[in-house]
């Protein structure tokens, strides 16, 4: 059953890869808009996200980072979570990881907060981490 799911999980993955990779959320109107930016006005920390993910699909990294920071440490701690186990097999490393210490969550909750807010301030240059 698992592998059913993990297989099942990897087939809409992909075809959501090729969805984002063919149409471009910023040209096409299929695409839900943020709720929290629809009512307030202010961005939330994932604003940008789905118009930077054909970005980087397209290999455009800058393009991609300037529609959402957060990509960048959020892209390298996913790796670093699949990545850990293999090394520590591969080596014979018993590192400790990381994202299962207790105080994880509440670190990336602040890093998460702190760019929620700084995001939408008005000015430079903090504007800059706005979408687009």
């Amino acid at each position: 059953m698992k592998r059913i799911l993990k297989i099942g999980l990897l087939i809409v993955i992909a075809g959501l890869a090729v969805l984002f990779f063919v149409l471009d959320p910023a040209n096409h109107n299929i695409f839900p808009r943020c709720i929290f930016n629809s009512v307030t006005g202010y961005y939330c920390p994932g604003c940008g996200s789905q118009r930077a993910i054909p970005r980087l699909l397209h290999m455009d990294h800058a393009g991609g980072v300037s529609y959402n920071f957060l990509f960048i440490p959020a892209f390298l701690l996913i790796i670093y979570h699949y990545l850990h186990p293999v090394l520590n097999r591969f080596f014979g490393w018993k590192l400790p990881n990381i994202i299962y210490f207790k105080s994880t969550p509440w670190i990336i909750f602040g890093f998460v907060l702190v760019f929620w807010i700084m995001r939408n301030l008005p000015f430079y240059p903090f504007s800059v981490l706005a979408p687009g």
